[in-house]
């Protein structure tokens, strides 16, 4: 009983089975939604970098950021496809695996990282975009923003204005776009925090999925090498019987050839 117990456990060797620690959907779905989003920021990046009209007036408030979706659009992508290549055999390739999953911590860390860094922008936003106004922005960029807000310069009319500008040819406005600039480019960086976190979010997922996964990996080794113990003990044990049974046979048969002799 023991015996066929046995059998129906261990079915054909360990060297045999075939690969059972395979991706769960959760991991195939999340690694395809990471990489989604790593398309995304990338086109995202990449859009604004060289957008015209309004486009450009949102890069210009939001350069730093709009940089660095392009760095983690391509870390985000590239990570996801190593993700994928190492799922096609996980038990052969669970060292890629560790590294995937190591790759999304360090990603998570660095858009935290860089979203504190944004952050301190916001310490000094004042301070901050009227640098920008007086000796970065172009005309048409302070243009577009005394268009909006019907405000002259920066501060005041007397701050680096466009003088073209209708509010600035109204002699009655005093008030400078400071408040304009800078509620537009908190709308704008309201929208670079939720892509930020929503991407940090979706690599936490995607790592608790790599992680399921190598758990996987590793009870399938453990069930491999059990399979794989008791097939040697098993195939031991059929030998030692064998050779006990060879040996009975050769001892009858010595009995039989030269046992006692009956006399007549």
């Amino acid at each position: 009983m023991a015996a066929a117990t046995t059998e129906s456990l261990l079915g054909r060797p360990a060297l045999m089975r075939p690969e059972t620690a395979k991706p769960s959907n959760m991991y195939k779905l999340w690694s395809l939604v990471h990489f989604s989003c790593g398309v995304a920021a990338l086109a995202l990046g990449i859009y604004y970098i060289n957008a015209t009209g309004e486009g450009q007036r949102v890069y210009t408030v939001t350069h730093q950021s709009l940089r660095f979706y392009v760095f983690i659009g391509l870390y985000i992508a590239a990570t996801s496809m190593l993700g994928v290549f190492a799922a096609l055999a996980p038990l052969k390739r669970k060292r890629l695996l560790h590294i995937y999953v190591g790759l999304l911590g360090l990603g998570i860390v660095i858009m935290v990282c860089v979203s504190l860094w944004l952050w301190t922008y916001t310490l000094d936003i004042n301070g901050y975009y009227g640098q920008m106004w007086r000796t970065q922005w172009s005309d048409d960029i302070k243009l577009a923003f005394e268009n909006d807000g019907s405000c002259c310069g920066y501060l005041s009319r007397d701050d680096s204005p466009m003088a073209s500008a209708p509010a600035c040819v109204d002699q009655s406005i005093k008030h400078g776009c400071m408040y304009t600039v800078i509620f537009y480019g908190q709308a704008c960086h309201s929208y670079i925090y939720a892509g930020l976190i929503t991407c940090s979010i979706i690599s936490l997922f995607s790592a608790i999925a790599g992680l399921m996964l190598i758990i996987d990996c590793n009870a399938e080794k453990r069930v491999r090498r059990s399979h794989a113990y008791q097939w040697r003990r098993r195939m031991a044990a059929r030998k030692a019987s064998s050779a006990a049974s060879r040996s009975t046979t050769t001892t009858i048969n010595v009995h039989s050839a030269y046992g006692p002799q009956h006399e007549e």
